[in-house]
């Protein structure tokens, strides 16, 4: 008999002593879940996202900037241009604006429209605080068919792009051709 009161009095100890384990058990537990739950919550807050956030902006602004800069109709070169116009700023806007007699006059014996597209592009140099940006773009220019031929043309360009954050967003400030080698050519820009 002995023995069973011992035993019975052994495991209400080991009882007694469980009890308040498992609730340091539970209370960590609990604090570890709370604390995952705010680290989560958090991990889309954080500077790094909205520089991320940013640079994609830049990087679909660059995109639709410079396919549009590649791009005109004949037939709407008038509109053309003006958007052209809209999505320049600094001394490239100014040197846009004062060549337009001379595009117009371009365009208007131009035949066929021709569209750009972006085939690559990358943010070489980005300072969010100071609003500025450079890109580089490939570009493929395709010329619709016309004359005789019917056959559709096709160029290829590389550009070294700066961009500029103004009040109604990002704006190409300089459009600079690069040659095969990837360097801009001496006394290209805006």
């Amino acid at each position: 008999m002995i023995g069973a009161a011992a035993a019975r009095r052994a495991a209400t100890r080991a009882v007694t002593l469980i009890r308040p384990a498992g609730y340091v058990l539970i209370a960590a537990a609990t604090v570890f879940l709370c604390v995952s739950l705010w680290s989560l919550a958090q991990a889309g807050r954080g500077d790094d996202n909205e520089y991320a956030a940013a640079r994609d902006e830049l990087t679909r602004t660059a995109v639709q900037h410079i396919t549009l800069l590649n791009s005109i109709d004949p037939k709407r070169a008038d509109l053309d241009l003006a958007h052209w116009l809209r999505v320049a700023t600094g001394p490239f806007h100014d040197a846009l604006k004062n060549d337009m007699p001379t595009a117009r006059a371009k365009f208007a014996k131009q035949k066929a429209a021709s569209h750009g597209k972006i085939t690559a592009l990358a943010v070489t140099d980005f300072d969010r605080p100071a609003g500025k940006a450079t890109v580089i773009a490939s570009v493929r220019i395709f010329t619709d068919a016309t004359g005789e031929d019917g056959r559709r043309t096709e160029q290829r360009k590389r550009y070294e792009v700066t961009m500029q954050r103004v009040a109604g967003g990002w704006r190409v400030s300089e459009l600079k051709p690069l040659p095969p080698g990837g360097k801009p050519a001496e006394g290209s820009g805006s």
